[in-house]
């Protein structure tokens, strides 16, 4: 199968109105299954791996955040101080699953809530200096990680695999929000 043969974001319908069935479709949805399935599991498996190789190196104890502390850590970063049903919206989750989250992330020292200037009754969340640093700390052990992993790769199918994941996540969220992508 290439990626030339059936490229088309719309399936063609037959005669009639009804869509056509189309095995190569199939296949290739398939092979997106599977490979997300073990992209996931690999990811996971590698990142440790790279911590225990950091450690070994003698690399600073680094790369620990869970991918939860990570996701919030970045969002507060980008956007700043934020309440916790904005934080969750941003991330497709429950406000009480990013309040317990907050919790974790205050008793670790890398977040802090904080009453709101405009509305001494809010509650803003914010990273800390420390939740900064080991974001940094964090994401640059992981850059390093694919950069070696992606060693072969050429800058083009790097950036194409980076525009392609932006994509999916994108689409990702529109979907979980009961939304539909409009073609581009």
């Amino acid at each position: 199968m290439t990626v030339a043969r059936g490229n088309s974001s719309v399936d063609r319908a037959a005669e009639g109105g009804a869509a056509a069935p189309d095995p190569a479709a199939r296949e290739v949805l398939s092979t997106i299954e599977l490979e997300l399935a073990q992209l996931l599991r690999r990811a996971e498996r590698t990142t440790a791996a790279g911590r225990a190789k950091s450690a070994r190196a003698g690399g600073p104890p680094s790369g620990t955040l869970d991918r939860s502390a990570y996701l919030l850590l970045h969002d507060l970063l980008v956007d700043g101080a934020q309440n916790v049903n904005t934080l969750a919206d941003h991330l497709g989750l429950d406000a009480s699953t990013v309040t317990r989250q907050v919790v974790a992330m205050e008793k670790a020292g890398l977040a802090r809530r904080t009453r709101d200037p405009a509305d001494g009754r809010a509650v803003l969340v914010e990273a800390t200096p420390q939740g900064i640093d080991e974001l940094a700390r964090h994401r640059e052990m992981r850059t390093e990680l694919y950069a070696e992993v992606l060693a072969d790769w050429s800058r083009l199918d790097r950036a194409l695999l980076g525009e392609l994941l932006e994509r999916l996540n994108d689409d990702l969220d529109t979907y979980k929000r009961g939304g539909r992508r409009v073609a581009d």
